[in-house]
């Protein structure tokens, strides 16, 4: 009997995800119960969706993480002692979090992963003294307050008296995060004295779900740690009772505030730490917590000052919070400063969360088949010359707003009128602009948007949105709004009937916020209890504080214009990263055509050097081991230079290529000279040396399996590689084989790879019609041709030849963690026999899209299984001028901003 309508549906599906944790196959079995009861009307697309809605909204696909932990730890965290413990502050937290929506899985995993980092850090209630080091990987905007809030509220239960979290660099950061402990660990507003007679006397958060307890809060909203102050706090000792909590800048002064007074008033008599137990929280550890002082035995000011805070207490736990390890990981873990003591690198572990299915990543934003770029939610910026170069020299005047910037800001508003249409007018919306680290660049830029706010788009939408749309469309400003519904959101499930009505109400409530540390002006968000007052649209313009630590609540469109390199600090700048719950599908973010490529291979490093984590925690390797892995992956490459560039000498990096994948980036064109052409003849040599050899297609490619590692090294010496790919130099590689000819490398398969698409274009170069894959070059000039995304590959190239069993392997391992786009490093760790691809790439117009009418050009792509010879590397020899060109230094807006604050 048909009875079920798909509401009936929904509403019993919710009921089974709230019940407890849920697996993809549990949630589609689920669905698929109920399908043969539902009405005739409801259709397998509308139980498809049903299924993609409840698996973003509940976080089926959160897992704990791989860790790694040094050798030697004396596990003290039972199930006894987890018995014992009063969870009085997690519990009052997690019931918050419950209360406010969170669902029970994500609860759960929380539990989980913060369970693992407490049960790493020291016993506070032991005798012995301790000085643990870890860090916890994240994403950017993935929950990471949350996840530490949690944290600090277990420490506090297993017996931690002192609770330090250092925050950004900037105030409006370290008030967020005050502002944040304030109503999931304290329970109290900060800014307001338990003698003051106010409404619930104060009580914020978990306050309000049980105040019987209270930790002592020494910083607040308004004030961090302050000289004027100190000599009138309350020695620690005189506390001991319930913890005591600083939410402290990362600033050089404020930090050397806090240790005289820790040191005048509350070391030991006799001695010269202080007794009490510890944990220190370093949020946004690879931002200036790094020793970037020149010299073996030099020591920057906040890495020694955070270095002498640990050192002050005899029980001490450091928990580093990033989503861009890589600086931490460089630390050298072996030196030792007389003074200062120990680096921060994180020796006794190294967590890496995984992240939910319904986190909005850089997998999703950047990721995926170079032959299918315009399934990605990014937009060009080609035209932001005159008016905001990416070089803007100080006292530069912004005169008026680029085009795009304008396209940006109707499809925020358009983007919000959808929203309301899906019932979300109770939450908040926002849209990021990031032009420049030039707070007179922000100034200028914020004072334009609102000029064309209420001089053209209110006005305009004002007297139209209430006409039929085709009297609307008459005026300029709604045809505009009208073509980016179209081109954007025509498959949004909603009419441009129903749309228009709305787009007077979000450009009228839309407010524009210029965020940096001279404006005065404060982006807050309050919980939404009434929509019509307290609900936030806001575009937010800004720099360095919008590159770090501050959420933009309901971020849907992003305008990035920014022109760094570094991965820590792009990583940093994504504030278009997080959760976005029923509106993934709006989200946009324009930037520059080199950005996103950058973006793309950062995502691509970061999800192996994951990989790489949890084969390495499986194999039980150590931190250690990991930052030793990291320094000689082919990645180090662009990560590494921080401090070398500029010299223009040659420096030998040496890099293991085992469970890597190497290809060509940048290859001759066509023109001038005729390596092209000896490039496309060195393939077609290779087809004709593997004609013996049995073959079989897989799709659209020819596979050859088994071939000796001799032919392959004959094709390597045959190409013509360019001097720009620094990764596919001819000898480092050919050596790199030869010396593990005897373990993995002596036969290897070849593949031919083909395009799936239908109306590929065709080559015969081989004797036979190859469908020839096409892409769009990044660049063409002075000969060369350079990669879009730093790769003419597709992902998941290095499959081809491994056995069903072994890909089934890596397929449920991925569907495990909730990933779509698996990593290259994750097949390359099933494979057997490493892998050589033959790409020839037909080249399409950069403007256009059409395909060129010129011969193809010839890449290739190397992936090698994992090698368990120790110690063996390739030696790149690499030109310091090439590190600063293609990887860039410190964004020079952290260094002023530093500047600043100190």
């Amino acid at each position: 009997m048909k009875i079920l309508t798909l509401e009936n549906i929904r509403g019993l599906i919710r009921d089974f995800m709230i019940e407890s944790h849920r697996t993809e196959e549990e949630l589609r079995a689920e669905i698929d119960k109920y399908a043969p009861l539902a009405r005739d009307e409801v259709k397998r697309e509308n139980l498809d969706e049903l299924y993609d809605e409840m698996r973003i909204r509940h976080g089926v696909l959160i897992e704990t993480g791989a860790a790694l932990v040094a050798p030697g730890f004396k596990p003290w965290f039972d199930a006894t002692r987890r018995r014992n413990t009063d969870w009085f502050y997690w519990e009052r937290y997690r019931t918050q979090l419950a209360q406010s929506g969170f669902p029970g899985p994500v609860l759960e995993a929380m539990n989980e992963k913060t369970n693992r980092v407490i049960e790493l850090c020291g016993d506070p209630q032991g005798d012995a003294p301790f000085d643990r080091r870890g860090m916890v990987m994240g994403d950017v905007q993935a929950g990471k307050t949350g996840n530490y809030t949690a944290l600090v509220s277990k420490a506090a239960d297993v017996g931690y008296k002192v609770i330090i979290i250092i925050a950004g660099i900037h105030e409006n950061l370290r008030s967020q995060t005050q502002t944040r402990i304030d109503e999931g660990l304290i329970g109290r507003n900060s800014d307001v004295s338990r003698l003051e007679n106010v409404r619930d006397d104060g009580r914020v958060g978990v306050g309000l779900i049980n105040p019987s307890r209270e930790p002592s809060a020494m910083t607040t909203r308004q004030a961090d740690f302050r000289k004027g102050q100190a000599d009138q706090r309350i020695p620690l000792v005189n506390m001991e009772k319930e913890p005591i909590v600083f939410v402290i800048k990362k600033n050089a002064s404020v930090l050397r505030n806090f240790l005289t007074w820790l040191k005048a008033f509350n070391l030991t008599h006799g001695g010269g730490t202080i007794n009490q137990p510890m944990i220190l929280i370093d949020d946004e550890a690879d931002n200036a917590s790094i020793n970037v002082a020149k010299g073996p035995e030099a020591v920057s000011r906040i890495n020694g000052q955070i270095r002498d805070l640990l050192n002050l207490f005899s029980k001490s736990s450091y928990v580093a919070f990033t989503a861009t390890p890589f600086a931490n990981i460089f630390i050298d873990p072996d030196l030792h400063h007389e003074e200062a003591g120990r680096d921060l690198f994180p020796e006794h572990f190294l967590i890496a969360l995984d992240r939910p299915g319904n986190y909005y990543g850089a997998e999703k934003v950047f990721l995926g088949d170079p032959e299918d770029e315009t399934e990605r939610p990014t937009r060009d910026i080609e035209d932001n010359e005159p008016h905001l170069p990416l070089k803007m020299p100080k006292g530069h005047q912004v005169r008026d707003l680029p085009e795009s910037l304008m396209t940006a800001i109707r499809t925020f508003i358009v983007a919000g009128a959808i929203r309301d249409l899906r019932k979300q007018r109770d939450k908040h919306h926002s849209m990021l602009v990031n032009v420049s680290h030039l707070t007179s660049v922000q100034t200028d830029v914020a004072n334009l948007i609102r000029h064309r706010l209420n001089e053209s788009i209110r006005p305009a939408l004002n007297l139209h949105c209430s006409l039929s749309p085709e009297q609307a469309e008459a005026n300029a400003e709604l045809k505009a709004m009208r073509e980016v519904f179209e081109k954007e959101y025509a498959d949004a499930g909603v009419e441009w009937h129903n749309v228009l009505p709305l787009l007077d109400k979000v450009a009228e409530r839309a407010a524009v916020y210029e965020v940096n540390s001279k404006s005065g002006e404060k982006l807050e968000y309050p919980e939404v209890k009434d929509a019509e007052n307290d609900q936030v649209t806001a575009i937010a313009v800004g720099g360095y504080s919008l590159s770090r630590g501050l959420t933009l609540e309901g971020l849907t469109i992003s305008y990035f214009l920014r022109n760094s390199k570094a991965y820590d600090t792009l990583l940093q700048m994504a504030r278009w990263f997080g959760y976005r719950p029923d509106y993934e599908d709006l989200c946009r973010v324009w930037i520059k055509d080199e950005a996103r490529r950058w973006y793309s291979h950062i995502a691509e490093a970061s999800e192996e050097l994951r990989q790489d984590l949890r084969y390495m925690a499986a194999s039980g390797a150590s931190p250690r081991d990991f930052g030793l892995r990291v320094q000689r992956h082919p990645s180090a490459l662009e990560v590494t230079a921080r401090n070398k560039a500029g010299s223009g000498q040659e420096v030998i990096v040496d890099v293991s290529l085992s469970r890597s994948r190497i290809e060509t980036t940048v290859i001759h064109d066509n023109d001038p000279g005729d390596e092209a052409e000896e490039n496309r003849q060195a393939a077609i040599r290779l087809h004709g040396r593997l004609a013996d050899h049995p073959s079989k297609m897989d799709g659209e490619s020819k596979l050859f399996e088994a071939v000796p590692s001799a032919i392959v090294k004959d094709y390597l010496q045959d190409f013509r590689n360019h001097s720009d790919a620094e990764r596919t130099q001819t000898e480092p590689v050919i050596r790199y084989i030869e010396e593990r000819e005897d373990e993995n490398l002596d036969e290897w398969d070849v593949v031919f790879v083909g395009s799936e698409k239908a109306d590929a274009a065709t080559w015969g170069g081989f004797g036979f019609p190859l469908r020839i894959q096409g892409r769009t070059p990044a660049s063409r000039a002075d000969g060369k041709v350079v990669a879009t995304s730093r790769r003419f590959s597709s992902r998941g190239v290095v499959r081809f030849g491994m056995a069903k069993e072994a890909l089934a392997l890596v397929r449920n391992e991925a569907n495990n963690e909730g990933t779509k786009n698996i990593a290259d490093s994750a097949y390359l760790a099933r494979r057997s026999r490493p892998i050589l691809a033959i790409h020839v790439i037909a080249l399409l117009d950069k403007d256009t899209g059409a395909l060129l009418d010129e011969p193809p050009v010839t890449a290739w792509t190397i992936g090698f299984p994992t090698s368990r010879k120790k110690g063996k590397t390739v030696s790149y020899q690499v030109n310091t001028i090439w590190w600063q060109q293609n990887r860039g230094e410190i964004d020079e807006e952290v260094g002023e901003a530093l500047d600043r604050e100190e």
